[in-house]
């Protein structure tokens, strides 16, 4: 059978759900399934996929473990998670092992599933692969499972040597946090601190950055909006999230709408840290030199009302910081930008520039 219109493999335990999967997407694609990893395995060896979707809950190995061999196996295929029900360890998983492109929710909606596979192909015919890291993944992973102590400290894994222009942005309103990470990541690497929305849209605005490393919420307000419009205006930007929050829908919509590159719960580990920041920077580097790449991380496109309502959180963080009730350390002072009447103009100009509103 010829995939002209894309080539799709779906595995999931239950043959009732394969069936429907099989009878939903057949008409567009050349579909294949497998009720086992095991077979599920053998199939990429015999195809060249466009797409694989897995179920999470299987016996024997999750999808998201399935998800991440076939991230080293078949690189060019995208891969997408079905999930019917919340398992935070799995969402954090997905995100940092498998790279997943997206999660869908049982039971899917049949107008929605075929348009998101067929956008799955037409990606993985048009981009080129991206071929994992193992190393990097493989020395985070150990370090994830040393001790934490004081010792934890001096064990500093080197980080790449950073290009000149590159920088990296931390978006957190905890002081303790961002001197962690000035101590962690040590001199030698760039980091520029918002403490608030509106820090962060001045130094994005201000200068180029690589890395965006943000906790989910700062303050009381989502960051989730504002790490959405930035990967769609501006794909080559690598954002790494970190958050106490323990909350499995949060990290869907971090990789739906905003396909963040890695999600650390807090607290985390400073060897950690320090590969998950080289490994971002290598990433960044893949997506500015080879633009064809960033379609593999594209996002949903977000509406003019996210733009609106994150604009507003912008003000409003602008208007605490002149009135004195934000942090002045972070990208103003960097910055030399002072609170006078200039400064709600200079960040709605900022904003539009930024992402286009």
């Amino acid at each position: 059978m010829e995939a002209t219109k894309g080539r799709v493999l779906c595995v999931d335990d239950e043959p009732h759900v394969v069936r429907a999967l099989q009878w939903l997407l057949r008409k567009d694609f050349e579909v294949h399934a497998a009720t086992n990893a095991a077979d599920a395995l053998r199939l990429l060896t015999q195809f060249d996929f466009d797409v694989v979707m897995s179920d999470q809950r299987m016996p024997g190995i999750t999808g998201v473990e399935f998800l991440r061999d076939v991230r080293r196996a078949a690189p060019r295929a995208m891969r997408i998670l079905l999930t019917g029900y919340s398992d935070l360890d799995a969402m954090v998983r997905s995100v940092n092992e498998s790279e997943v492109y997206r999660f869908v929710t049982k039971p899917w909606n049949i107008r929605e599933l075929p348009l998101l596979v067929a956008e799955a192909v037409e990606i993985a015919r048009q981009a080129p692969a991206v071929v994992p890291d193992a190393d990097v993944a493989q020395e985070a992973v150990d370090s994830l499972a040393a001790p934490v102590g004081p010792g934890a400290v001096s064990h500093r894994p080197t980080l790449v040597a950073m290009r000149a222009g590159e920088s990296i942005l931390l978006i957190d309103d905890d002081e303790g946090v961002r001197r962690s990470m000035h101590d962690v990541l040590g001199a030698d690497v760039r980091v520029r601190h918002a403490g608030n929305l509106a820090e962060a849209v001045h130094a994005l605005d201000d200068g180029a950055v690589s890395v965006v490393i943000s906790d989910v919420r700062v303050g009381a307000v989502d960051v989730t909006r504002l790490i959405r419009l930035m990967k769609q205006k501006h794909p080559e930007v690598v954002t790494v999230v970190f958050s106490g929050v323990k909350d499995a829908q949060v990290v869907m919509d971090l990789i739906n709408q905003g396909q963040v590159y890695r999600f650390i719960p807090k607290p985390f580990k400073p060897g950690f840290i320090r590969l998950i920041v080289d490994s971002a920077l290598r990433r960044h580097r893949q997506l500015a030199d080879t633009p064809e790449v960033r379609r593999r991380f594209q996002v949903q496109a977000a509406g003019e009302e996210a733009k609106v309502s994150l604009l507003r959180d912008v003000e409003r963080a602008a208007l605490a910081f002149a009135g004195g009730g934000a942090p002045g350390a972070g990208a103003f002072a960097d910055g030399g930008t002072d609170a006078g009447p200039g400064l709600l103009g200079r960040l709605s100009g900022g904003f539009r520039r930024l992402f286009g509103a």
